[in-house]
């Protein structure tokens, strides 16, 4: 588990906040700043360079993992990244049946909507929803957030608490599916101890949602 949270746990949740949250303060001050242009752009270079930062301060804990042994090796990392993957899709699937079932409609994602019109005029938003986005947000919400809670309070706290963040800060109507990704994400590092797994999951499923929505 990651050790106590200190300040180099802290700066990375202050800086992806930053990101995330400037060009909503900006827009009430400036409203002509804010253009898809201008949002990519921010996007794209603010999470680049809050990931490079992020794993400068981090890199002790990641080095720790490894001396004390307990880390997955190459072929558990290969096994649960395909593992997980499966498993996000199939709870997935469960939760917008159960959403479904609750509205009695079938409802579509608004976040999904939003950056998908921001990357139909921005291509370079591409790279932030792929490969950024996923990057920053599993250091956030995998390695600080659930490593810190779950080393006081266990899996299933450390779980509940990270997820609902997780599926709060993307701002959708589709909470229970976002949970149920985040479970997905969880679980393959919890098992592996290595970033790479949930990134490479979570990376999957944007790139795939990108491919499903540019064909249709």
């Amino acid at each position: 588990m990651a050790p106590n949270i200190r300040i180099r746990h802290i700066i990375p949740i202050l800086l992806y906040a930053f990101v995330q949250f400037f060009p909503v303060l900006i827009s009430g001050l400036r409203p002509e700043w804010i253009t898809p242009t201008s949002t990519g752009l921010w996007f794209a270079i603010g999470f680049s360079l809050t990931i490079i930062i992020s794993v400068f301060l981090l890199w002790p804990d990641l080095k720790l993992y490894k001396q004390q042994g307990i880390q997955a090796n190459l072929n558990d990392t290969v096994k649960w990244i395909g593992l997980g993957i499966l498993m996000q899709y199939g709870l997935v699937i469960v939760a917008n049946l159960i959403e479904t079932w609750i509205s009695g409609d079938v409802m579509g994602s608004q976040n999904t909507e939003q950056i998908a019109d921001i990357v139909r005029l921005v291509p370079v938003m591409t790279l932030s929803v792929v490969l950024l986005g996923p990057i920053m947000e599993e250091i956030l919400f995998r390695h600080i957030l659930f490593g810190n809670l779950s080393a006081r309070f266990g899996f299933w706290i450390a779980f509940a608490v990270s997820s609902l963040l997780f599926a709060l800060i993307h701002g959708d109507n589709k909470i229970l599916v976002y949970v149920a990704m985040s479970f997905a994400f969880t679980v393959a590092y919890a098992k592996t101890r290595r970033l790479i797994v949930p990134i490479a999951i979570h990376a999957f499923n944007n790139a795939l949602v990108m491919v499903v929505l540019f064909l249709m």
